[in-house]
Order: C-alpha cells, then sequence, then structure tokens
C-alpha cells in the first residue's frame, strides 16, 4: 500500500537539501516544504485512504485525539470550546464553525479571489502537471494584523489537506500520487477550497478524520484492496494505551491467547462479545464507555452451531446481515486478530429462547445491509453527553455538512434517512433537514438524540448494526416477552451489561485455568476481556433511548 509513498520517500531525500523540511500532515501524506524570500513551495504526497487502511496513520490519529481531547476539555471547563468572532452565525449556533465555501478549481484557466479573514487578498489558482499530480497556487497579500493566519481546507472527495497561512508570500502545492480516480474527480467537480474561521481547525480535522474512521472502516468505502487482515503489534501497542488513556482500562496480558471449546459447550443465545485492538472499536468505546466492539450470537441451523451478524468490515471476508458455521468463523476470527469471550445466558433465559422464533426473524433479515443507517444512534442518546470530548458537538454537525458536499451518497445512507424518519418527511437533503428541524422549533443535535424505533425501513431494509442485531434475535426468540424494547437503541455496553447472563456458570476447566478471574469464557486474544457492570440491568420498557455515555466517568442514569 506504501510502496508508492516509499519510492516518493526515497526521491525526496535524493533531490532536496537540508534546507527542505520534510514532515507528514494529519490526514496522513508526506509533506516536503522549501521556502524562499518570495514564496513556500510545498509538494504533498498522498498515500492510500491511510486514515482507514493504514495502521501508522490510525496509531498517530489515536495519539492525536487524545491530545485534542485534553485541549478541548480544558477549554470546556472554561466554557469555550473555541472562538469564532468572524463567524456570520450567531455563538450559540451549531453551524457557528462551519467553513465557508471559496470555490472550486476545476480547470488550469480559471482564479479564485477571495477576501479572508486574515489576508484581505487570496487568490488561487490550478495547473495541471502530469496524470498524478496537479498545482494550486495561492497568493496571499495585504496581511491584516502582525499574528493573524489563515487555514485552509482543500479536497476533492478522497484527498484532503489543511493548508496555513501566516507569511504574506506566494504558496504553491503540488499534490502528487493521485491516481486515474482522483484525476476523473477533480476533472468533474474539482479541489474544493474552505475557509476556517479563526482558531478551529485542529478540531475540525479530528473531528473529520474521525468520522471518515467510522465510514471507511466499516467497509463504507470499497476502492481499495484488503492487504492483510491482521492486527501489527504496534498497533495492538498504541490501542492499548488509547484504552488506559482515554478510558482507564489497563489492559492485561494473557498467558493463553486460544482456548477451544466443543460446540455442544456453546448454546443457542450465548453472546459473543468481540474487541479487535484496530483503532476503530476503541473510538466507538470511547463514545459508549464500553470495552465491546462488535457483538455477535450463537443459533444453531438445521442441527450446526452458527455465528450469526450483523457484520461489514473490510477485513472480514463477508459483508451484510450473515450467518457462519462456527469452525469457519472461528477461523476468520483467528485471521483477523479478535478477541472472543462467549457470554452465556442465564438458565430462564436459555428455556425462554425459542430457537424456531429467532431463526424465522434472521431469514426475513439475513442478506440485509449493516446498519449504517442508524450506526450513530444506538450511542447518541442526548445532546451532548454521549460524545467523546474528541468530538464536541459544536463540530459534528459540521463535519457532516462537509461530509454531505463532498459524499452525498455516502452521507444520504449514514445520516440523512435516519434525520428524515424523525421529522417523518422523505428526500430532504442536509440543509433541507436543518431547515425542517428549525421550523419545528428545534436542532441538530435535538434531532439526532430522538430514540431510534424498530421497525423503520430504509431504502435497502432494516438497518441493525451488530449489537442491534443481537437484541433483534433475542426479542424474536421472546427473552423479553411483550416488553417493549427498541432493539436499534442498545450499544455492546448495553448488551453484555443487560441482566440476562449467567454470571455464576460453571465454566469449562479450561476457561478457568486461562483466565481463573472471569465469570465468562475467553476463547482468543492476547489481553484478557473486561465488562465492568456485566449482567446488571434488569430489562425494563423503553430502556437505552436517553441515556448519558459522557467521559471520562461514563455514568448511565439509572432508568434512562
Amino acid at each position: 500500500m506504501r510502496l508508492g509513498l516509499l519510492l516518493a520517500i526515497v526521491l525526496v531525500l535524493g533531490l532536496y537539501t537540508q534546507a527542505a523540511e520534510i514532515n507528514t500532515n494529519k490526514f496522513g501524506s508526506l509533506e516536503v516544504v522549501t521556502e524562499t524570500e518570495h514564496t513556500i513551495e510545498k509538494e504533498i504526497y498522498f498515500s492510500e485512504d491511510s486514515i482507514v487502511h493504514d495502521h501508522v496513520v490510525r496509531a498517530q490519529h489515536q495519539k492525536d485525539s487524545l491530545d485534542q481531547a485534553k485541549v478541548n476539555m480544558q477549554k470546556m471547563v472554561e466554557r469555550r470550546i473555541d472562538k469564532c468572532e468572524d463567524s456570520t452565525f450567531p455563538a450559540d449556533d451549531d453551524f457557528q464553525f462551519l467553513p465557508v465555501f471559496v470555490g472550486s478549481l476545476v480547470n488550469d484557466s480559471q482564479t479564485i479571489e477571495y477576501e479572508g479573514t486574515c489576508f484581505k487578498s487570496l487568490t488561487l489558482k490550478m495547473e495541471h502537471l502530469s496524470t498524478d499530480s496537479v498545482k494550486v497556487t495561492v497568493n496571499a497579500r495585504n496581511k491584516a494584523s502582525t499574528f493573524c493566519r489563515e487555514a485552509l481546507f482543500m479536497s476533492t472527495t478522497l484527498r484532503h489537506h489543511v493548508e496555513y497561512l501566516f507569511f504574506e508570500k506566494t504558496h504553491t502545492l503540488v499534490f502528487k500520487n493521485l491516481d486515474e480516480d482522483d484525476i476523473i474527480d477533480l476533472n468533474l467537480t474539482g479541489v474544493k477550497t474552505y475557509l476556517f474561521c479563526h482558531g478551529v481547525v485542529d478540531s475540525f480535522v479530528s473531528v473529520f478524520n474521525t468520522v471518515k474512521l467510522f465510514l471507511g472502516g466499516l467497509g463504507a468505502n470499497p476502492k481499495y484492496p484488503i492487504i492483510g487482515s491482521h492486527v501489527p503489534e504496534y498497533m495492538e501497542k498504541a490501542n492499548v494505551h488509547f484504552v488506559k488513556e482515554a478510558l482507564g482500562w489497563e489492559m492485561e496480558k494473557r498467558d493463553v491467547t486460544e482456548v477451544v471449546l466443543d460446540e455442544s459447550e456453546i448454546h443457542d443465545g450465548d453472546f459473543l462479545a468481540i474487541t479487535r485492538l484496530d483503532g476503530l472499536d476503541e473510538i466507538i468505546m470511547w463514545g459508549t464507555g464500553g470495552r465491546v466492539g462488535h457483538s455477535t450470537v450463537a443459533l444453531h441451523i438445521d442441527g450446526e452451531l452458527n455465528i450469526i451478524e450483523s457484520q461489514d468490515a473490510w477485513y472480514w471476508p463477508k459483508h451484510k446481515i450473515q450467518r457462519n458455521p462456527y469452525k469457519q468463523w472461528i477461523q476468520y476470527a483467528k485471521n483477523c486478530d479478535f478477541h472472543v469471550s462467549v457470554l452465556p445466558l442465564k438458565d430462564e433465559y436459555r428455556e425462554k429462547f425459542n430457537n424456531t422464533a429467532a431463526l424465522e426473524w434472521f431469514e426475513s433479515v439475513e442478506g440485509m445491509p449493516y446498519g449504517y443507517h442508524n450506526f450513530l444512534f444506538s450511542w447518541v442518546d442526548t445532546e451532548d453527553e454521549n460524545l467523546p470530548p474528541t468530538l464536541p458537538k459544536q463540530f459534528v454537525p459540521v463535519a457532516f455538512e462537509m461530509f454531505g458536499e463532498l459524499l452525498p451518497g455516502v452521507m444520504e445512507t449514514f445520516f440523512l434517512q435516519a434525520m428524515n424518519h424523525r421529522l417523518n418527511t422523505t428526500g430532504l437533503n442536509f440543509k433541507q433537514v436543518v431547515s425542517e428541524a428549525a421550523k419545528r422549533d428545534t436542532n441538530l443535535s435535538e434531532l439526532m438524540a430522538q430514540p431510534e424505533l424498530d421497525g423503520w425501513m430504509y431504502s435497502d431494509g432494516y438497518s441493525y448494526v451488530c449489537s442491534c442485531f443481537v437484541i433483534g434475535v433475542y426479542k424474536a426468540a421472546g427473552l423479553f416477552g411483550d416488553m417493549e424494547l427498541n432493539a436499534v437503541e442498545f450499544t455492546p455496553k448495553d448488551l453484555y451489561q443487560l441482566n440476562v447472563f449467567n454470571t455464576t456458570a460453571v465454566l469449562p476447566e479450561k476457561c478457568k485455568q486461562a483466565d481463573p478471574d472471569l465469570p465468562f469464557c475467553q476463547i482468543l486474544g492476547k489481553y484478557r476481556m473486561s465488562m465492568p457492570g456485566y449482567s446488571t440491568i434488569e430489562p425494563y420498557a423503553h430502556m437505552n433511548e436517553h441515556c448519558a455515555s459522557a467521559a471520562p466517568e461514563f455514568i448511565r442514569p439509572e432508568g434512562c
């Protein structure tokens, strides 16, 4: 994946003197900068869609997220997430941080002139240099004050760059390693350029990368091939450090990394709780306060033990709501370095579990897509008490607005259909959703916090993420009787804290030898899994529809 980037580095080192500054930016691209009296020249070597597929960049993003969270938390304490005096929106408006669209550079004859917040005169031009590179020239003149600076966000559909302008000079940016699809996209829609108000760009980049990690890491971008499904050791270590800093969980190494269970030791309805140290699960944990990133459930089909799940990760060989014989599934799990624990149902719930009804329901949704439509909404139950500190609520609508412009198809799937359900409308785009919400005396944050409802039909079927799917199986199997629950409101943490699991089960001796203190059997993983609050919350009607989960305490209000 990074071969082209490696060759670029070799070339750069051979051609540039020690005067050139070489670094990697927050989007994972290599930058080579040279400066003269009148110009700043920068070459940007794009790697692949690195926040999704490059473990090094994801590890760095985790570090950046922790650093940015500390900054944001301090600003929250001081009641100033950021200053945006030059915004045209009111100070308490969600969109006060929205970057201003400057224009799109589509061809070489086009010139964009704009008055910035720091430089009164900004002129932008583009030039095609070769089949894989273009040059954008920015002339920054008439600086308003000595210490001000400009922040420009430049983007095609998949390539992103932030350029800071501090000096009154000519800035040349050469974007390299563009592929054929990039050039086609660039010729169609151009290099879109946005101007940030003062002081928000670092927070925005953190949000933007995190949202992109969600979209791409879950398989929304099939463009890039799978290079390998194993998690490198350095990525594991980066995630172990991350969960310690973000969640206060110091993961403990195990002496045994696999416990082989006979299929007879796994029963219908047993919950297989999963963690993968890949950077995506850990961001989900940071948002929910949980210690599980993926959920599956056991079900016998035609006498054979199967694992059924909603799954769409890029590293997994199959996608959508699916079944896999246990023998095959466990091999898949080992290939992608899953940590897996088997959580057995209590005896009374095991007796309740109706295999026929569960199978009937499963077959009615089998093959439907992973629940991208409501991925966020099992987690986001409140206006401002669910997001981790790296995602201030002020910036989330901005990120969605940007993705709506850059990736309209993805945002239609990931966000807009769910908002239309909440408004009982169809087909409204982002700006129309915001406008319609305002007419009803609400805003986007309040709309997102409204409960997701079972039975909402999306454009391609019902929508279940992994944990919601497991609760859907439990509902169909009769575990909750006539109790009104919305399966689509359950996170992995909500699932394992549900008091339906046997905390005093007699475990096989091999499980107790591997992990003497665990109340369940961990069958895979280098590190010991831990689930605070395991099987402690009694089921009740409409549970988990209004629950806060704010870091660092992640306190769940009673009865939420």
